[in-house]
């Protein structure tokens, strides 16, 4: 019986060890073009900005940044956003590596827009609601934007050219590791094997 036992927790050790081994971080990657600056955050919570890991301030430029994240944890994506004159607006695309994490669209690569995007005009930790859709990337007076895709549209929160600073939140979700459900299904099939021989046994 002894053997039997450990014969049947011998492949369920195995995926484990392997589900241990492929949990491995995610990258966040994001390139955005804002008229006219901007701080990009991530968060485990929707009402505080979170950890700050990229800003910048020319309307004219497109910025890339990046961030890791941890597997099995779900985040915010925050974007705070200024303007310094004249007409307002963010057009940006994002992209997450790694397989554990998913953006609101339900896939890994995600551009601005009114969909999948909430805003405010008041802070993080204020009520979250639609955007204002400025047009694609290529409209004036910005024009088409370097390294980022054609599909992303101009957002912003409030009124484009009276309203000075917008919040911007989107949710970014932990997905399960094949290897975690594997193992969950092999740990059940082994467990009803062992009772089965341990009933005919008796």
């Amino acid at each position: 019986m002894k053997k039997t036992i450990r014969t049947l927790l011998a492949p369920i050790a195995a995926a484990l060890m392997l589900c241990a081994g492929a949990s491995s971080a995610a990258t966040l990657s994001s390139n955005l073009s804002v008229d006219n600056g901007y701080v990009i955050y991530i968060s485990t919570t929707d009402n505080a900005a979170g950890a700050a890991f990229g800003s910048a301030n020319n309307w004219y430029g497109t910025y890339s940044d990046s961030t890791v994240l941890t597997p099995g944890v779900s985040y915010y994506l925050h974007l705070f956003a200024y303007d310094q004159g004249g007409i307002a607006g963010v057009l940006g695309d994002f992209s997450l590596t790694g397989g554990s994490h998913k953006f609101a669209n339900g896939g890994t690569f995600m551009t601005t827009n009114t969909t999948d995007w909430t805003g405010n005009t008041t802070g993080f930790n204020g009520a979250y609601g639609a955007l204002g859709n400025l047009g694609v990337d290529g409209v004036g007076p910005w024009g088409n934007r370097p390294n980022i895709d054609d599909s992303a549209t101009w957002i912003w929160a409030g009124h484009a050219w009276d309203n000075d600073a917008a919040y911007f939140s989107t949710k970014i979700t932990a997905v399960p590791e094949p290897t975690s459900i594997a193992l969950l299904g092999l740990g059940l099939l082994g467990l009803g094997a062992a009772r089965r021989r341990a009933a005919k046994a008796k």
